[in-house]
């Protein structure tokens, strides 16, 4: 191997490793309180953010639900400031998603992915940062 291949080689393995890494969670939430009542594929969860920076995924979870599952999502959310993105995304890639701008409310319906015990619902600061979010998740699945 030449020195050039030598190179170039930890340069492949970085940039493959730095993709690999990215996507999900590139925000954080201060201030949060949650609970939830499952039960063996379907619940409701209940909570509030007092500050939403970037974007965060939200993990639901529930021993119930697997790789690929399809879950019914229903997502009701208020906002005091900033714009909000909430979403989820289905086994097929679809992405359903609402805006909720500052002092109003919405509701979100649309199929999630699951995953290993759970699945995710997407919360995003539009605007870079969001304050005082309020959020019930109620899901089945299918």
């Amino acid at each position: 191997m030449s020195n050039r291949q030598s190179y170039w080689i930890p340069i492949l393995l970085l940039t493959v490793l730095l993709t690999s890494c990215s996507g999900g969670t590139s925000g954080s939430v201060l201030g949060s309180n949650e609970s939830c009542l499952i039960s063996a594929g379907s619940g409701t969860c209940e909570g509030t953010f007092n500050k939403l920076k970037g974007t965060y995924g939200k993990d639901i979870e529930d021993e119930s639900i697997y790789s690929g599952d399809a879950i019914d999502v229903e997502v009701q959310a208020s906002v005091v400031t900033g714009p909000v993105r909430i979403s989820v995304e289905s086994p097929e890639g679809e992405v359903t998603f609402i805006e909720i701008s500052s002092g109003n409310s919405g509701a979100l319906i649309g199929v999630a992915s699951g995953e290993f015990d759970g699945f995710e619902v997407v919360f995003e600061a539009i605007e870079g940062e969001a304050t005082d979010i309020t959020y019930q998740i109620t899901y089945q699945v299918r």
